[in-house]
């Protein structure tokens, strides 16, 4: 015997009437479910509408009439019966205000429980309710109704519809007059990172871009009834290219499925606005969706969009990548470095990667070309002079102060007089220590001139915060000296040692020293931390119970037979923090054990005397050594991406120190016309020229080559020589793609020939 799913919904609709009848009294029906025998199957009764409805007399309402649609489904047929009548609705609509009443709770209408509990992808009570809802006046009401509830507040019927991916609906519920602009706001629609599932944009069209659904994509944006606008941004002001960006993971299918639905939408926004560019759209907090896959490690996303290169001669001017000529495998191509390098015009790609993420994969991404390039270009073009300038700077001013505090006065008070010749040389002295301490001090804090007084703080999080320390403890000491207060000496020796110590800032500019630098970074804030978080609690117990086992010290005064007993005999006040010494001491193999026969319970204090060395010096300073060998290891194995983002972290801070305008005159790359934009005129972009190989697709460059791929170091014409300087400008002004239309048809595959075997001919 089959067994079949009987799916019952009751509509009912109440009207006005002043005679009494059988069903007086009835003031609604609730929502309620239940199961049955029919027909030796299983059925579920569903009464999906809460009542009462909105009345002209609502103390006197009646059942005026049922609509009861049976969906009996099951392998093989579709059976559906209609029973009762819908009489009386139109007749009384005057009287029916959202006769599909939400529920209280949530806000969820009869609509999107329809759509929510699909049989093969059909529903064929959605089409008849919207039909009730035209007939009665109340279609849009009824079709826009949001979620009200916390979870899934601003959630409609049309974005239910496109995540379960029925375009039928979907379209229905456009042409009846759906919002194609709702947003979806709940919690649930919010980043995992704030406490959400699924963040999509909150836009209809986003959701369906981020559920990889093109076909109703294009429906959105070309129906002929209300189109999506491409443009417009939801409530953190983040478009569709933005939503799919952040839902990238890196993974091989959903980069591939994000860069194609990310490109299809570029192009059609570009057709459909030719006027505006959909990439360049900022959102709340001012990034591009460049600049927000920079920002969240997305790298196959953003390797996507730097390394664009479209075909489509209506929509060139989205390439960010250009090819200017090709010799087989080997090809030049020119990078749009728009986003890319500012000169600090405004926030680039490129200090964002640097210190404004805080992804793992940041290094990875400092690789993707042509930003690796770009780089060393900066670094030859200015950045190793200006290094190299700096190291030997400040270890002239190092020496300087070490000789500054090494023969300063001990005589007297603060400040000094200067009589004799040495006096003025260490006046000279301390003048250039205060400069050299004011530069670093302005250099870390002006760099940021928006956010100017938050810098200084978040200084300590940077790679170069010691000599931001540095310079405010030569500040300190410099105005403790000046009002003639002689502690000033004890802030100076910690400036000075840890000015020494800053010399390792200077390290990442080389690859040998710059991994070892490292290495230690990691190791003082991630093992060494550890480690002295746990001996301390360690020893501050030990400290404690061992402390409690010797006698009291007798008081000051007092006589004793053969001389009073003094530490490590006894205790006194001052006791315990010698004893955490002798500890320390102690674990490092240079302690005693003297006091042991001082001790009340000698056996006792010997015991944990025993267990305080197994747990510290047996079994804690090994696991140091553990873990500080796991982590050279790792540093090991990946130093050349790390030291990379340390060396691109010392490029750019020469680059920002530098004014704006000089900045500009060290700019890498050059002005270029790439081709034409949408209203024909010429586009000029500042572009930055890379050379790559690519024996996987060399045979596809055919079709834009130039006529030019040598590198002449000089040219004969006329009898006139031109440098390699001129015929590069001269090149570089004429590299718009010669597009060599081979065919119209659809883009040629790979040619693959394969050898024949050889056999020997008869």
């Amino acid at each position: 015997m089959r067994t079949s799913e009987v799916r019952l919904s009751f509509f009912c609709l109440f009207k006005p009437t002043t005679e009494k009848s059988d069903y007086e009294g009835t003031k609604g029906l609730s929502t309620l479910s239940g199961n049955s025998t029919f027909s030796g199957g299983r059925f579920t009764l569903t009464f999906c509408i809460p009542l009462p409805l909105c009345l002209s007399e609502p103390k006197e309402s009646f059942l005026s009439s049922i609509l009861v649609i049976f969906h009996l489904s099951n392998s093989n047929q579709h059976i559906w019966r209609v029973m009762g009548s819908v009489e009386g609705v139109l007749e009384y609509k005057s009287v029916l205000c959202f006769f599909f009443l939400p529920e209280p709770s949530t806000g969820k209408t009869c609509l999107p429980k329809a759509l929510l509990n699909l049989y093969g992808g059909l529903n064929v009570t959605i089409p008849l309710l919207m039909d009730i809802a035209e007939k009665t006046g109340n279609l849009r009401e009824f079709i826009n109704t949001p979620f009200r509830d916390l979870y899934y507040r601003g959630q409609t019927a049309l974005h239910i519809a496109i995540e379960r991916r029925c375009k039928q609906y979907v379209e229905l519920l456009v042409e009846m007059g759906a919002d194609v602009h709702a947003q979806a706001r709940g919690r649930f629609f919010q980043p995992r990172d704030e406490g959400g599932y699924f963040y999509f944009g909150e836009l209809p069209l986003s959701l369906a871009a981020c559920t990889n659904q093109p076909d109703i994509v294009h429906y959105l944006t070309e129906n002929p009834h209300k189109k999506a606008d491409l443009r417009r941004q939801d409530s953190r002001g983040n478009t569709v290219l933005h939503a799919l960006v952040h839902i990238a993971d890196n993974t091989k299918d959903n980069t591939r499925f994000l860069t194609k639905m990310y490109d299809l939408l570029l192009i059609k926004s570009a057709k459909l606005y030719p006027d505006c560019s959909l990439e360049t759209v900022l959102n709340n907090d001012g990034m591009s969706p460049l600049m927000m896959a920079a920002k969240l490690g997305k790298i196959g996303v953003f390797q996507h969009i730097i390394r664009r290169e479209v075909k489509d001669e209506e929509v060139r001017h989205l390439s960010r990548k250009f090819k200017d000529w090709a010799y087989g495998p080997v090809y030049s191509s020119l990078y749009d470095l728009s986003s890319l390098d500012t000169c600090g015009e405004e926030p680039s790609v490129l200090e964002i990667l640097v210190y404004n993420s805080r992804n793992e994969n940041r290094h990875e991404m400092l690789a993707v070309e042509p930003i690796n390039e770009l780089l060393r270009a900066k670094w030859q073009k200015f950045a190793a002079v200006t290094f190299y300038i700096s190291v030997v700077s400040y270890l002239i001013t190092m020496i300087i102060f070490t000789l500054v505090a090494y023969y300063h006065p001990t005589q007297g008070k603060p400040p000094y007089p200067y009589t004799t010749s040495s006096d003025y040389l260490r006046m000279a002295g301390e003048i250039v220590t205060l400069t050299s301490g004011i530069f670093f001090f302005l250099t870390n804090v002006s760099q940021d001139p928006v956010t100017g007084c938050l810098t200084a703080v978040s200084q300590f999080l940077a790679s170069n915060s010691n000599l931001f320390i540095y310079s405010v403890l030569i500040v300190v000491t410099a105005a403790l000296y000046l009002s003639g207060i002689e502690a000033y000496v004890s802030v100076m020796v910690f400036a000075l040692v840890l000015g020494w110590m800053n010399t390792l800032y200077f390290t990442r500019g080389l690859k040998l020293t710059g991994t070892y630098s490292i290495m230690i970074q990691k190791i003082l804030f991630k093992d060494l931390f550890r480690f002295l978080l746990v001996y301390v609690l360690f020893m501050i117990g030990y400290a404690s119970a061992l402390v409690s086992l010797l006698t009291v010290c007798p008081p000051l005064g007092t006589e004793c037979d053969g001389g009073c007993p003094t530490y490590p005999n006894c205790r006194d006040p001052d006791t315990f923090s010698t004893f955490l010494l002798d500890l320390f001491k102690l674990t490092i193999g240079m302690g005693e054990l003297d006091m042991i026969h001082s001790a009340k319970y000698p056996a006792v204090f010997l015991i944990l005397l025993v267990t305080y060395i197994i747990l510290t010096f047996v079994l804690l300073l090994n696991m140091l050594i553990a873990l500080m060998g796991e982590t050279v290891g790792q540093v090991s194995k990946e130093s050349k991406k790390i030291w990379k983002l340390q060396w691109a972290t010392t490029i750019l801070d020469i680059e920002r120190s530098f004014p704006v305008c000089l900045r500009k005159s060290f700019r890498a790359g050059e002005m270029v016309t790439v081709g034409k934009n949408w209203d024909g005129t010429p586009d000029r972009r500042w572009c930055f020229r890379v050379d790559e190989v690519n024996w996987c697709h060399w045979n596809q460059n055919l079709a834009i080559i130039n006529e030019d791929p040598g590198k002449n170091e000089t040219c004969q014409a006329n009898g006139l020589q031109q440098s390699v300087r001129a015929l590069r400008r001269d090149r570089w002004s004429t590299v718009v793609p010669r597009v060599v239309e081979l065919s119209k048809g659809p883009r040629p595959r790979d040619l693959v020939l394969e050898m024949e075997p050889l056999t020997p001919r008869h």
